[in-house]
């Protein structure tokens, strides 16, 4: 890919500067420091316009704060200025280099998300069996944020821009911070997401190992040695009676086909196989790259387990026919609940103060639960009911499919998404309205599925 310069005469415009405050200030402007800010907003654009261009912008001391759910962390503050002039200058280059990530690690990026990394996992899960991916390993990378090395990303954003005025930018972004980088600040989940780009490549390819003679020699012979040593049911038996050249063969196999099941949220790295004796040497392989190559320790705490033992990733737990919320947020919501009616809040009041939880749960498979905190009636059900009016005479609300289900992702057969359309619809949208308070149109159509 070719590396882009010339950034900065599209960062240094009062216009960039001014949508950059602006898409940082939304929903913010009850805070006295924004405040504050906004009341000689022009005259501080062009202070910070003038500080990026001359390169003697300094990034302002963090204020530390400590946050104890859903664990403990140390995130850090920053004032306004820094939050706005770091705005200023991703939000030309934002977009391109997200687009470089790897589809399926979508975190902090937007639009994406938790849930759509949650969608990704069932949609995988539902559709391989569990013959195909039945082993998984999660790996979480120990303080990622901190023990980001601020040369390797100096050298990673070099790969991507040329611009000199945004690498001084960039570079003093990351030294302003003692240790790794700070974490709490837009800039930083851009970094962070950069940072493991290259890993997600090196993963997909297998490491590099057929790249190589001598180290593909090593693992597959490791392979051999380690199906013979760790044997232990019949059909494992079975496997290597067939010899050392069908074990050679089926590793060659496995390596060609790459990881396909491989995806990362943040620093949690989930690898899918079928072969137990494979993936284990892929973990061995990442736990390398990371702490050699990224300088990244890897907590220890990672096993491999068949996948309808369930994965814990995200408030949630992934099986291949459910998914369910993750028992600890089970149990803060019953909590809270049960504190709340203690001290005597109606129902409506108790639906207000969880809506947070209760948003989060119902995703999963927590009817029943909503249904005992008598949470089960929401406004989102009712919206949902809405959306279930069927947009053609003669269809029914179950014959409704989502747009996402005709999309062809990367490794998606184009052939099994054929459709014919038969007919379409532009309508006015019963759910989201424009600024001026008008309904959006929305399109629908009908098809049928070419076989």
């Amino acid at each position: 890919m070719n590396r882009k310069g010339y950034l900065s005469t599209q960062i240094a415009t009062h216009e960039n500067f001014s949508n950059a405050y602006w898409g940082y200030s939304a929903g913010k402007h009850g805070r006295r420091e924004v405040r504050l800010f906004e009341a000689d907003l022009d005259e501080n654009l062009a202070n910070l316009l003038h500080a990026y261009a001359t390169r003697t912008w300094r990034t302002s001391p963090y204020v530390a704060k400590e946050v104890f759910y859903p664990k403990h962390r140390i995130v850090h503050k920053s004032a306004v200025p820094d939050h706005t002039i770091q705005w200023a200058a991703l939000l030309p280059v934002e977009r391109w280099l997200m687009d470089t990530f790897y589809y399926r690690s979508p975190a902090c990026v937007p639009g994406k998300g938790t849930h759509f990394f949650v969608r990704q996992e069932m949609q995988e899960l539902t559709r391989c069996s569990q013959a195909e991916l039945y082993y998984l390993v999660q790996l979480d990378i120990h303080h990622y944020f901190l023990n980001i090395d601020h040369q390797l990303m100096s050298l990673c954003i070099r790969k991507k821009i040329k611009d000199p005025i945004l690498l001084h930018f960039i570079d003093e972004f990351i030294n302003s911070f003692l240790q790794g980088i700070v974490l709490g600040v837009k800039l930083s989940q851009l970094l962070s997401g950069l940072y493991l780009a290259p890993f997600d490549r090196i993963a997909l390819n297998c490491f590099g190992i057929a790249d190589d003679p001598e180290k593909y020699r090593y693992w597959q012979s490791r392979y051999v040695t380690d199906s013979i040593v760790t044997c232990r049911t019949a059909a494992e038996a079975a496997e290597i009676n067939r010899g050392v050249e069908y074990l050679n063969q089926k590793f060659n196999g496995f390596v060609r086909r790459g990881l396909y099941s491989y995806s990362r949220f943040a620093d949690n790295i989930v690898i899918k196989h079928s072969d137990k004796v494979f993936l284990r040497l892929m973990v061995e392989l990442a736990i390398m790259t990371l702490t050699r190559d990224f300088l990244l320790p890897v907590n220890k705490n990672w096993a491999i387990r068949p996948t309808w033992m369930g994965n814990d990733l995200c408030g949630y737990v992934f099986y291949h026919d459910r998914l369910m919320l993750r028992k600890k947020n089970k149990k803060a919501l019953c909590r809270q609940v049960a504190k709340l009616r203690k001290k005597g809040l109606t129902d409506r009041e108790i639906e207000l103060a969880c809506a947070s939880r209760v948003g989060f749960a119902i995703h999963a498979q927590t009817r029943h639960l909503l249904k005992k905190l008598n949470m089960e009636k929401r406004l989102g059900a009712v919206i949902r009911n809405r959306r279930k009016k069927a947009p053609f005479e003669g269809m029914t609300a179950e014959q409704k499919r989502s747009v996402e289900d005709l999309i062809c992702l990367e490794r998606d057969n184009e052939e099994d998404k054929l459709i014919l359309l038969i007919d379409y619809k532009v309508e006015d949208s019963v759910i989201e309205k424009n600024d001026d308070g008008s309904c959006k149109q929305r399109i629908a159509i009908r098809y049928k599925k070419v076989d």
